[in-house]
């Protein structure tokens, strides 16, 4: 009887440590970060289909500031892009980065409909982009959310880590 006992302490105490490693390992790490700018008179057609989808309402993201969006002069895109790894043994899932704008030089939030997954022990890519007025500062804080067996949790990169 004193054996099952040990035995049966000895699996519940295996089975506690393997929840623990679980929720402690339930992060993902930002492996990197940058910011790209482009004109958009050198983006002109994607310039053009985010008017067309702005007049015919099938537009998904949000729009900071009221601009004449009648000629690409003066405007920029900004792409952000952020490399994450996720060391631990469960997926992290709906994944989603919110950019924070500038009222002064951001126009439009160009949005993802829907977040991606990173499977465990893996590294992943994910990227958001911004309609500016030229000459602004591209340096924007990312938050990152994202879901690890149904709790919430979060990543903020400060303006500095991303430029």
């Amino acid at each position: 009887m004193k054996r099952l006992a040990a035995a049966l302490f000895v699996l519940t105490a295996l089975a506690g440590c393997a929840a623990l490693y679980l929720r402690l390992a339930a992060n993902l790490s930002v492996a990197g970060s940058y910011a790209q700018i482009r004109p958009a008179e050198e983006s002109i057609a994607a310039f053009e289909d985010l008017k067309s989808r702005l007049a015919d309402g099938s537009f998904v993201g949000e729009v900071i500031s009221d601009a004449d969006l009648g000629s690409p002069e003066g405007y920029e895109f900004l792409s952000y892009t952020v490399r994450l790894r996720n060391y631990g043994a469960l997926p992290a899932e709906w994944i989603r980065m919110e950019i924070q704008p500038d009222p002064n030089w951001d126009v439009i939030a160009l949005g993802e409909p829907r977040g991606f997954s990173l499977a465990p022990f893996s590294t992943g890519a994910l990227s958001g982009a911004m309609l500016a007025r030229s000459g602004g500062d591209p340096a924007r804080a990312l938050t990152i959310r994202y879901y690890v067996y149904g709790r919430m949790l979060e990543i903020t990169l400060p303006p500095d880590r991303v430029r």
